[in-house]
């Protein structure tokens, strides 16, 4: 007797018609411009497949060569239990959720429930060569554990799109609950397409005369991710837009790839050749945020793009100045660990590039695997290309997580004043084995990754970026450095001051770099930009954005960013 596990399984709180990573969608009859119900009889011109409970024979010949999943099979194995392998001879009478990587695999389940053909009913195949085409069709079968038949069956045509069609489903199905899966699945299991599951979407439930289209168009191209920015960006820091496209089409692509940053900056890119269902990472000209929340879209603008409604993605980047100096996108994909040495201490290093050459070092994190402590933690300088270990801005000792898969977080507040390079080193104990320290080794690798010893030498670590952050704050505590010039000679000079009425502020030098004065709170909040003239001169009457006068009080008012960037003091009074 057949053992059964009972699986109640929550709904699916989202679903999707595709395309999955194979570049497969469905459509079903159900839906306007879905396939139409046309019921194929081969009971007559067919063959009858001998089949019983849990049996799985085959392979029978399609008459032709179907891509399926980017692999051509000219054959195909059908078992009882409503689903259909061009590889697999399981039996497996009970469905799994869609894709699974247990068998089978190569998968065509159009009514994947434990059915006994041995009880009643037939299941019959075709290879219509004449048209195209390859047919296999359940007729009356009863369940195993009931009486009650279904009759359904699945078209292959020379396309590579396939058909399910289901004549007469009964009642007990309407159940849903541990009931079957329909879906498509490829050769590893680990992508494919579900169309049901254990009466979830309730919206996709089998029903008679219901058809259910799997099929890839020839032209489509979409945004697949953007890998920066992501989230909080550092104000006046220098960022690269990185972002990944693909093609989920049959055929290659070529198209344009736009970035749009606030309204202030829009970059295209040309993706020439793309292959089918190949990803692409794209990098953009760098885009230099403010300390504010601005739109971002990818968009992509293939010729003769058949599904364009996937063509844009849309995310928000804030801009602060108080902020995570970071290289990866926060995926643990792998677990790092050097061992520790009897004679030398070992250690992970991230150099990271700052953006401010002053500001104030508010903290490290290390994320890692377990409570086994460092020997020290500590933020440092740069010297020659390696860490100088013997300036610390910070330095922490005996430091754990405290608990397993989490971040150590070492606080601090330390004034920083430097354009260089500084490195956050996690010193393991001598012999130690842990702990591991969190690996992303996805897209972007930024190279900034070491390990090592100061007594030694640094190793570059290029196959992640170590899950390591500083978090820092680039305005608290800025003081006011109008009478330094910048690079090309700027000086950004403001009459009179203190001022109780109208404020000049000129930036004097040759024209302007930047448009636009940020002004300043004293605790780093923007309340006014000012517009310089070709002459680089702003006028500011003590209003802030929405034209009401300001309390009186310190402002700071900023011209330019990193090595570009002056900033003067004014007194407001009243």
């Amino acid at each position: 007797m057949k053992q059964y596990l009972l699986l109640v399984l929550l709904p699916v709180l989202a679903f999707s018609n595709g395309p999955d990573r194979g570049g497969y969608r469905w459509i079903d009859s159900d839906e306007v411009g879905g396939p139409e119900f046309e019921w194929i009889d081969i009971t007559g011109s067919g063959t009858q497949i001998p089949l019983v409970d849990d049996d799985n024979r085959g392979p029978f010949g399609l008459g032709f060569s179907c891509d399926f999943y980017g692999q051509l099979f000219d054959s195909v194995r059908v078992c009882s239990d409503g689903w259909l392998s061009f590889t697999s001879e399981s039996h497996q009478f009970h469905h799994y959720a869609i894709p699974s990587e247990a068998e089978p695999n190569n998968l065509l389940a159009p009514l994947w429930v434990d059915l006994n053909p041995a009880q009643g009913g037939s299941v019959y195949y075709l290879a219509d060569t004449a048209n195209g085409r390859f047919i296999v069709s359940w007729i009356d079968v009863p369940f195993y554990f009931d009486t009650d038949s279904v009759t359904f069956q699945v078209v292959l045509d020379t396309s590579g799109t396939i058909l399910f069609q289901y004549l007469r489903l009964p009642s007990l199905l309407r159940l849903g609950v541990d009931s079957c899966a329909v879906g498509i699945e490829d050769d590893s299991g680990l992508t494919g397409l579900e169309y049901f599951c254990n009466g979830s979407p309730a919206e996709n439930l089998p029903h008679d005369r219901l058809a259910v289209r799997f099929y890839r168009l020839e032209h489509d191209a979409c945004p697949h991710a953007v890998l920066r920015p992501v989230g909080g960006v550092l104000a006046g820091d220098s960022v690269v837009p990185l972002v990944v496209v693909w093609n989920p089409g049959r055929s290659p692509a070529s198209f344009p790839v736009t970035v749009r940053l606030g309204g202030g900056y829009e970059e295209e890119v040309a993706v020439t050749d793309l292959a089918p269902l190949a990803e692409e990472v794209v990098q953009f000209p760098a885009w230099v945020p403010a300390a504010e929340t601005c739109a971002l879209e990818l968009i992509t603008n293939l010729g003769g793009d058949e599904c364009p409604e996937n063509d844009t993605l849309r995310s928000e980047v804030v801009g602060s100045y108080a902020g995570e100096l970071k290289y990866d996108d926060g995926g643990v994909d792998a677990w790092y660990m050097k061992n520790g040495s009897p004679a030398s201490e070992w250690a992970g290093a991230v150099r990271f590039s700052v953006p401010y050459d002053q500001f104030r070092l508010l903290g490290a994190r290390v994320f890692v695997d377990d409570t086994t402590p460092f020997s020290k933690v500590m933020v440092c300088p740069d010297s020659d290309g390696a860490p100088n270990v013997g300036s610390p801005y910070l330095l922490a000792e005996s430091v754990a997580a405290s608990q397993p898969e989490t971040w150590i977080d070492v606080a601090t507040d330390t004034q920083v004043a430097t354009s260089d390079d500084v490195w956050l080193l996690a010193f393991w104990q001598q012999r130690a084995t842990e702990p591991k320290i969190g690996e992303d080794q996805g897209a972007p690798i930024d190279h900034r990754t070491y390990f090592g010893s100061p007594t030694v030498r640094w190793f570059a670590y290029n196959s992640g970026d170590l899950l390591a952050r500083l978090r820092i704050d680039g305005l608290t505590g800025i003081t006011e450095d109008g009478g330094r010039r910048t690079e090309d000679g700027r000086r950004l000079v403001v009459s009179p001051n203190p001022f109780s009425g109208t404020a000049v502020f000129l930036l004097d030098g040759s024209a302007p770099s930047r448009s636009l004065l940020q002004v300043r709170d004293v605790t780093g909040r923007r309340v006014r930009e000012l517009q310089l003239s070709g002459a680089g001169r702003a006028v500011w009457d003590g209003r802030d954005r929405n034209d009401r006068m300001l309390p009186a009080g310190v402002y700071f008012v900023e011209a330019g960013a990193g090595a570009d960037r002056c900033v003067s003091q004014v007194l407001l009074t009243r």
